[in-house]
Parts: structure tokens; sequence; C-alpha cells
């Protein structure tokens, strides 16, 4: 659970809402007070800026991927575990489609040094946790040790953010859980030992 009060996370979802719709250029003070029908000046109690709000909203993303690896069980096969860890993900951006608006907006970190730095960080922390899994899963035996750990992060990370990227472009009109468990599948059959 994020340490954000109420109002910070509705300020938070309005956010991810209104990039979704109008892009970033369309996450303004203005249309988040509009859309929550309060004042700019209330906003500015809850976030110093912009900047502020695209930060905890990147926040609370890497807290909700800490707390799915959290229930990852270390016991299962290392398979089992990305995929877990994929379909948590997944289940995610069914949940909230917007968040692919967020996580996948390159216009929004390209221009910002700010805002580029703690999503590198996410990024970054995120593969070499699935990196780590996978050299821990080829020295068990489970997975094939003739390709490097960190290109399967490679296949596993591009594979699934191609998806996501497809499911946003074609405006959520396929079944991505689907999708994602046919990659999944494949991915099993290339990784088995």
């Amino acid at each position: 659970m994020n340490n954000y009060t109420e109002r910070q996370n509705q300020i938070i979802q309005e956010s991810i809402q209104l990039i979704a719709e109008k892009g970033i250029q369309g996450l303004t003070i203005k249309n988040i007070s509009k859309a929550i029908g309060i004042s700019e000046p209330a906003i500015y109690r809850h976030f110093e800026n912009k900047d502020d709000i695209i930060l905890a909203i990147i926040s609370t993303m890497k807290q909700n991927t800490e707390e799915e690896l959290s229930h990852v069980d270390e016991n299962n096969p290392t398979i089992d575990k990305i995929k877990k860890m994929i379909q948590g993900h997944t289940d995610r951006f069914i949940k909230n489609p917007s968040l692919t608006a967020i996580i996948f907006s390159e216009e929004i970190f390209n221009n910002n040094s700010i805002l580029a730095k703690p999503i590198r960080i996410m990024m970054k922390l995120n593969q070499n946790k699935l990196i780590a899994m996978i050299e821990k899963g080829q020295a068990s035996g489970d997975v094939r040790v003739d390709i490097q750990a960190e290109q399967i992060s490679l296949m596993v990370i591009g594979s699934f953010r191609f998806l996501v990227s497809k499911w946003h472009i074609m405006n959520f009109d396929f079944d991505l859980k689907n999708d994602v468990n046919e990659m999944l599948n494949a991915i099993e059959k290339v990784l088995k030992a």
C-alpha cells in the first residue's frame, strides 16, 4: 500500500486518466482540478507541481511492482516465477489501461531529466530482478544456460512491452491476458533446459 492520502491517490488516478486521454500536454493543474472538481490551489496543497504528480505515479507503479514480486513463491520453478511476475503486470494494466499511456510514453521522459531518472532506475531494477531470477534458474538447472540471462530478460521484457504497446495503440481491442499467456508459453519452450 502506498503512503499517499486519499486525495493524493485521487489526483494520481485522475492524472493517469488525463494523460491517457489527452497526452502529457493535457496534464495540467487546471485540467486535474476541473476533472476532480476542486480548485487549483487545492491541488497544490497535495503536490508541488505537475512533475511531482508524475513522480508520484512512477512511485506508485514501483510500489505495485515490488508488492507483486513479494508474492512470487521462491520455491516455484523459474518460468513459473517469470509468468507470475508478467501476469501481475498484465492484470494491473487490464485493471487500469491508462497506465500504459504513462509507462510507454517516451514524450514524458525524453526531455525531462527529473522524470527520466526515476523511470530509468525502475526499469533497471525490474530488469535486474528478472536477470537474478533467470540466473538462479540457470544455476538450478531449470533454465537453459546457452543464452545469457540478460538476453533472456530482454526477450521477456521486449515481448511484453510490444504486446502492451500494441494493445494500447489498438485501443485495448484484443484480449491482452490471452496474448500474454501465449507469449509466456512460447518463452517457456525457448527457456526450458
